[in-house]
Order: structure tokens, then C-alpha cells, then sequence
């Protein structure tokens, strides 16, 4: 089995780690950041290397990644270091908690992770590089791109898209049959009626667009 080495040293990656160690996945052995962003030599108690040299300390061959990095302009950056290690030829830890009720794991991507208590129906896919924080409801028939970012007890009816480098706020609600665009952010807390479009930011009024730039907004 392959040790992991986890990319980031925020809470999402602070949170994968608890997670990993307690439903005995192999075992974490490192963390890992770009250089530029290092300010600690240690992280849970474990070493922080840099991300740059991450192939000359760690081979793909007897390790495999997650990449744990927040929702940083839209997912994009989480998007760029896992499309950056796949190139050098890492695997990715795919994790799904066993307090999850997934029906069919197969439809998972890799680099994903699902927490506790979310509810995947059938018919569900879900991309690569996407995590679906703790209460998350995906009904049935619904496509989940890859690098999207779901907050905890976002609600996702049926036979729902959601495109790429999306990220979904805390306990937003998506009615069935609705598009959400690219790189769209749906604040907390929002009721979704109706299709959006690529980059907007919609408020908790619903899909009232408030701006078209959500790779510049903080989130």
C-alpha cells in the first residue's frame, strides 16, 4: 500500500488528515505546500515539504496525493496542482467516509472527498477533484463536475449540473432540473431556481446575479 503525502496546510487539509487517520486509511506521512506559501517546517505534528520537490522526496511509485487546497479563486487553484502532479505520474487518494451514504462509489473522481453524513443517490456522477463537505444532499440523476467545492448541507435536488470550478456556500438549496455554469459561486444559504451563467456570484435572493467576476471573489 502507498503512503500519502496531503498538499496544503489549511483546514481542509488539517480536516483530511483527522479524517484519514481515523477510518485507518494508509498511512499520512507529509504535507506538502509551494514553496512561495511555506511558513511551517511542521504541520500535525508531521514534515512540510516543499510542493516543487514533492518528486525527489516522495515517488509516485510508493505514494500517492491529495490534494487538499480550499476554494481559492474558484477551485482553480486546487485545479492547477493536482493537474500538475498528474502529470508527474502521482495517484490520488479518493476518500469517502463510511458515515456517508454513497450509492455507487465507482462514480466518484479521484482526488475527491466526500464527509460525513452526505447523501449521494443513484445516478449520481461526481468529477474529479471535488469535495462535498459533512450534511451535502446530491439527489438523483445529478452531475457534479470536477474541481467544485460543496459547503457543509448544501442541498442538490434531482437531475441538477453542475459545471466545473463551481464552489457552493453553506446550507444553499438548488432546485431540480438547473444548470449551474462554470466557475459560479452561490453564496450561503441561497435558493437557486434557475439556470446561471459562467463566473456569476449569486446572493442568498436567489439567482440574482451580483457579479460576473467570481474568480476575484473571496470565499
Amino acid at each position: 500500500m502507498k503512503s500519502i503525502v496531503i498538499v496544503g496546510t489549511g483546514d481542509y487539509a488539517e480536516m483530511a488528515y483527522h479524517y484519514l487517520k481515523r477510518d485507518n486509511y494508509n498511512e499520512v506521512i507529509a504535507f506538502s505546500v509551494e514553496k512561495a506559501f511555506k511558513t511551517v517546517e511542521e504541520f500535525c505534528g508531521l514534515p512540510v515539504v516543499d510542493f516543487e520537490d514533492i518528486i525527489n522526496n516522495f515517488s509516485p511509485q510508493t505514494h500517492e496525493l491529495l490534494i487538499a487546497i480550499g476554494p481559492n479563486k474558484v477551485n482553480t487553484v486546487r485545479e492547477r496542482l493536482y493537474l500538475e502532479a498528474k502529470n508527474i505520474g502521482y495517484n490520488f487518494v479518493t476518500y469517502i467516509s463510511p458515515r456517508a451514504n454513497v450509492w455507487d462509489a465507482r462514480m466518484i473522481g479521484e482526488n475527491s472527498f466526500i464527509f460525513d453524513g452526505c447523501v449521494v443517490e443513484p445516478g449520481v456522477t461526481i468529477g474529479c477533484n471535488t469535495v462535498l463537505w459533512s450534511g451535502t444532499v446530491i439527489a438523483h440523476h445529478s452531475t457534479i463536475g470536477d474541481h467544485c467545492f460543496l459547503a457543509p448541507s448544501v442541498a442538490v435536488s434531482g437531475k441538477i449540473t453542475i459545471k466545473n470550478n463551481c464552489f457552493i456556500g453553506i446550507n444553499a438549496t438548488i432546485r431540480d432540473h438547473v444548470t449551474i455554469a462554470e466557475y459560479c459561486i452561490v453564496g450561503c444559504g441561497a435558493v437557486i431556481k434557475k439556470n446561471t451563467i459562467k463566473n456569476g456570484v449569486y446572493s442568498t435572493k436567489g439567482t440574482d446575479l451580483l457579479r460576473n467576476d467570481s474568480i476575484e471573489t473571496h470565499v
